[in-house]
């Protein structure tokens, strides 16, 4: 996250630029120009400096000063609005041209300084434009439904059958005690097919990408689902998608009978293929 350099006191009136992101000029129009600023809640404009376009709005310095941004931070409102925002006109430029975006909040406090950020960093975001162009990033999500795994994969596990062969002979507390340590064995089977599932998901799928990272994996509040998750990957895919979107069909007919499901989002700019380095300083 960056936010204006600490230098001269503001004035309220005092405006910088906000950069969502940047494309290639040779991708971007007049058109997109006008679609951007009539899309979104603030005015966005292309900022040309060389072969590169800054996607930028014009926002107030005091709202994203240094020294106050942390509070406006912990504003669940305000942060919502904002990367919502952000979101929005990184997805619209997507749709016509390729786009390294930037970090949430990257805000410079003059033209000049986003101008030189575009024009010192030139070779770098270039490389960068290169890389991303003609594609987007997708999400791969993947659930756990463990009925169906108890039901299926499980009974893979010669202890797990062989147990489930007494309990349907056993009576009164042995009977309890065996489903209890039939209920242990499930768990502990579903743990170690969890990385199991995780690398195979990985690896198949990342043949079909130009690349991939597997992501960390997120409590049921963040995926909206009561299903445990088993992986969580980001992949960097050419536009079309369809390559990708075959082998992931093929391997979630696979893995279905295992308990596994596959949820795919996207597509998205190339968050997670861009160098860090690329940040405003």
């Amino acid at each position: 996250m960056t936010t204006p350099a600490a230098t001269a006191p503001l004035r309220r009136n005092d405006l910088g630029w906000y950069l969502y992101g940047v494309a290639a000029a040779d991708e971007t129009s007049v058109p997109l120009g006008a679609r951007l600023a009539a899309g979104a809640a603030q005015k966005v404009e292309l900022v040309a400096e060389g072969s590169l376009v800054g996607v930028a709005s014009r926002v107030s310095l005091q709202e994203f000063d240094e020294p106050t941004l942390p509070e406006r931070l912990r504003d669940a409102t305000w942060l919502e609005e904002k990367i919502r925002a952000h979101e929005q006109v990184l997805e619209r430029v997507l749709e016509d041209a390729s786009v390294v975006p930037c970090r949430f909040c990257t805000v410079y406090r003059s033209e000049v300084e986003l101008r030189r950020f575009l024009s010192e960093r030139r070779e770098t975001l270039q490389a960068a434009l290169d890389r991303v162009r003609g594609k987007v990033e997708v999400g791969v999500k993947a659930f756990i439904d463990s009925d169906r795994f108890t039901a299926g994969r499980a009974k893979q596990n010669d202890d797990i059958r062989q147990l489930e062969t007494q309990i349907s002979t056993a009576e009164g507390g042995r009977a309890y005690m065996e489903r209890r340590r039939l209920e242990q064995l499930v768990a502990s089977e579903l743990e170690r097919f969890r990385g199991e599932a995780a690398d195979r998901i990985h690896t198949h799928l990342l043949a079909a990408a130009e690349d991939g990272l597997a992501l960390p994996l997120q409590t049921p509040e963040l995926s909206g689902r009561d299903e445990k998750m088993v992986f969580n990957g980001a992949y960097l895919v050419t536009a079309d998608r369809g390559a990708f979107e075959d082998a992931l069909a093929s391997l979630a007919r696979d893995i279905r009978d295992d308990g596994v499901d596959l949820e795919l989002t996207g597509p998205w700019p190339a968050y997670n293929f861009v160098p860090v380095e690329l940040s405003a300083e």
